[in-house]
């Protein structure tokens, strides 16, 4: 790319040294038509894909002419962005901006839609994003360079941003977009720093869509070109005002490669008013965390700024929001507040995210509402070029979210009148519905949207009105109203249904939702768990498959999928699937039972041990005796596993297990029994044979119940048998231990002998026989070796 080609990006974080009046206009932000010609026999096409390529190739030769279609396109982009991310956007009309009146033929609120899926009601002029979208995307059919594609691709990511909820078309054509541009990511391979700025932004783009790998990816990549190294570390810090003794804090290190070049924030982004910070006014947990030794942490630039701002947006995608991942994303966020100079997009995105976090504490929620009134009424004035630098790499929201936020953390405090106020003005139905359900007066939530119907209907109102009143009649409505095209009644549709548990029922609705728009995860899921419990197994692991394809990070997924699987009679998938649920909660006893059942189902016996100990870890107990039965015939009879080994190999690991669970059950006869089955020697195993005997026979009733005696003789039996066979067979150095095991258990066999004669049952008598005999034979060696 050429020195203006970069100007022309508009990253806003260099001097500019140019003659081009294009580029100048565009970073003083001078963003207007003065081709009203050139302008007007664009929008004459309709803006129609192929009508709009046809009359910008004829354009193709002429360098001024297509300079003045991409200035134009990007003034018309950068305005739409600074309209929707300022707090207070100045007025404006889209006719003056582009001279000539907008075609009343061309709605851009239905041309933006995709896969059913409308625009928030809250976006400023969409006219202006889908002129851009479209001239990028004919710019990129005239000239596919790197400036066009990289437009085109912020374009489509905007446009997503915008849209209610996430579309497979949209995601489509952004990874052919990706594709491309990695392909030219060679014509900037002396531009380090472009090519950092080029995977930040797509790893947003692949964020959105909750793309972990691919973000993980490309997060990776800019860390290893900016030469940038990240480090959770624990350090000794106080926290709060009253505490004496340090304490082990988490703390972020952070390290640059000294052979890399690279642009301070002040030189970069030295001019950019920052959005104040609020400070903790608490009386007991301090500002910030006073750690007893320095911090290796550098200023970091303003690109290593944002790497820090993505991995903690990467953290709280792919991890539980639990304490741990709050405790852990804390360090990168103030990582990037401590920094004097940085990008405004930056600096707000980090504090946004810190509100986020700070309102799920009491000591800290006050703050947090501070923090984010000061964003949403912001008094700094920065400018449009301010705002807009690094924009896209951060991927910030739009500025009507943050006084969204705003209400949630109202909410939060328990201040719903305030919070229903601010929901009302930005039309947010579906919240507007919680906070009138809160104060008791859900029939007004239905009543205000009824009104809003009276004025504008639309699909989504219908939806809520369904909502709001429990009456199936506005689903159906929704649908008709869309022309039996939205992927959003039906979506509420099912879930009505759902929550009423009649899963048959909105099985069809959810088919029909994702068929409309395939990248519905929470209809994915639904729609699973619905084909679950009404057998449908087939349909069941198809949208659980999708599910994790989607969101490969959650363990109930793979664990009801490895359910089908099981229902299935493929045991093998239902094995993967189980593992890959453990990857993602390793602490949930449940899961570890239905891993240790598949598991000894398809010979993983390995997986077997692992998963009895982490029960005893997480319960404390174990007492499935039919899994530890298979477990003990598999290592008898050293059953093959499903790699082929001899179970066999295992025995060590097994009685360090069985050492483990009899510590804690200590008086149970069953698990004594199974331990006598795998012990190495016979007088370890007449030992637990013991342990056994008394566990059955300590409340002193068993001779009462005839298949209890029958048990009782039988274990004696073996008892004696065994015991005689470790003296037998004893060395030098356990006799004595052997002779007293044998006095054991011959007293043992002559109380069940006493015992059985006195209850004189039928079904006991052969057996009671053959006990006498052994008996004799058992006091005539003793006699012997005396």
């Amino acid at each position: 790319m050429s020195p203006e080609d970069i100007l022309y990006l508009c990253n806003y974080d260099d001097q500019v040294h140019t003659d081009n009046i294009s580029v100048n206009k565009l970073w003083t932000e001078k963003w207007s038509v003065n081709e009203i010609n050139l302008c007007k026999d664009i929008l004459l096409t309709g803006l129609e894909t192929e009508v709009l390529k046809d009359a910008i190739k004829k354009h193709q030769n002429d360098k001024k002419a297509m300079d003045d279609i991409l200035f134009v396109s990007v003034s018309s982009f950068l305005t739409f962005c600074d309209r929707n991310w300022s707090p207070y956007p100045t007025e404006f009309a889209v006719d003056t901006f582009y001279g000539i009146p907008w075609p009343k033929d061309i709605d851009a609120n239905i041309r933006l839609q995709r896969d059913s899926e409308p625009l928030y009601v809250n976006i400023l002029h969409p006219e202006l994003l889908y002129y851009s979208t479209q001239v990028f995307n004919a710019l990129c059919c005239a000239d596919q360079s790197l400036l066009h594609l990289w437009w085109y691709f912020r374009s489509k990511v905007i446009h997503q941003r915008v849209l209610e909820d996430t579309s497979a078309t949209l995601y489509s054509e952004l990874e052919i977009i990706i594709a491309k541009l990695s392909n030219l990511l060679y014509t900037i391979q002396d531009k380090p720093r472009l090519q950092i700025l080029l995977c930040l932004e797509i790893a947003q783009a692949y964020l959105i869509y909750g793309r972990i790998q691919r973000v993980e990816e490309y997060l990776i990549r800019a860390r290893d070109l900016a030469g940038l190294k990240l480090e959770l570390t624990g350090i000794l810090g106080k926290r709060t005002k009253f505490q004496q003794n340090s304490l082990p804090q988490l703390a972020l290190t952070s390290e640059l490669d000294s052979a890399v070049e690279r642009p301070s924030a002040e030189e970069s982004h030295g001019n950019s008013e920052l959005p104040p910070e609020i400070e903790l006014q608490d009386d007991v947990r301090l500002n910030k965390i006073e750690y007893a030794e320095k911090i290796s942490q550098p200023d970091l630039p303003s690109l290593e700024q944002v790497l820090c701002l993505l991995t903690v947006q990467y953290i709280m995608k792919s991890q539980p929001k639990d304490a741990i991942m709050l405790e852990e994303i804390q360090p990168y966020i103030e990582a990037v507040l401590s920094q004097k100079k940085g990008a405004w997009s930056t600096r707000v995105g980090a504090l946004l995210i810190r509100c986020k976090v700070e309102a799920t504490h009491k000591r800290t929620v006050e703050r947090a509402m501070l923090q984010c009134e000061t964003i949403v009424n912001d008094k700094t004035n920065a400018s449009a070029t301010t705002r807009l630098s690094y924009l896209w790499a951060t991927g910030l929201q739009p500025s009507w979210t943050w006084r969204q936020q705003l209400a949630d953390l109202y909410l939060s405090l328990g201040l719903v009148k305030a919070a229903l106020e601010e929901y009302q003005k930005l039309q947010l139905w579906e919240d507007v519905i919680v906070c009138y359900t809160m104060l008791q007066l859900r029939h007004k939530a239905a009543e205000v949207i009824q009104q809003q119907i009276d004025v504008n209907p639309t699909v989504k109102l219908y939806c809520l009105l369904g909502d709001a009143t429990d009456d199936v009649q506005y689903y159906e409505k929704a649908w008709e109203f869309s022309n039996h095209k939205s992927s959003r009644a039906q979506r509420h549709w099912g879930n009505f249904l759902f929550d009423h548990k009649k899963y048959e029922e909105c099985i069809p609705h959810y088919e029909q939702s994702v068929k409309i728009n395939s990248i519905q995860e929470s209809v994915w899921l639904r729609l699973g768990y619905a084909a679950l419990m009404s057998e449908k197994w087939e349909l069941s692991a198809k949208a659980y498959r999708r599910y994790t394809y989607l969101q490969p990070n959650t363990f109930e997924a793979w664990n009801n999928l490895a359910k089908v699987y099981v229902q299935q009679g493929d045991k093998q998938r239902a094995y993967r699937a189980l593992m890959e649920a453990l990857r993602f909660n390793y602490d949930n006893w449940k899961l570890w039972e239905n891993v240790i059942m598949v598991s000894m189902n398809t010979g993983h016996f390995e997986d077997v041990i692992r998963g009895c100990h982490r029960i005893l870890d997480l319960q404390h107990k174990l007492e499935d005796i039919e899994v530890l039965s298979l477990l003990v015939r598999a290592i008898v009879e050293d059953t093959k596993d499903a790699d082929g080994h001899g179970a066999g190999r295992l025995q060590k690991r097994v009685l360090e297990l069985f050492g483990r669970i009899t510590s804690i059950h200590q008086n149970k006869p069953e698990i004594w029994q199974l331990y006598a089955d795998i012990s190495p020697t016979y007088l370890l195993r007449a030992q637990r044979l013991q342990k056994a005997y008394k566990g059955y026979t300590q409340n002193g009733n068993w001779p009462t119940n005839p298949n209890t005696c029958k048990v009782i003789i039988a274990l004696a039996q073996d008892l004696m048998e065994t015991s005689l066979k470790a003296r037998k067979e004893a060395e030098e150095k356990d006799i004595t231990q052997a002779n007293q095991q044998l006095s054991s258990a011959r007293l043992t066999g002559q109380a069940v002998i006493r015992a059985a004669e006195k209850q004189d049952w039928p079904d006991t008598k052969t057996s009671l026989e053959t006990l006498n005999d052994l008996f004799s034979n058992v006091s005539e060696y003793m006699k012997s070796i005396m």
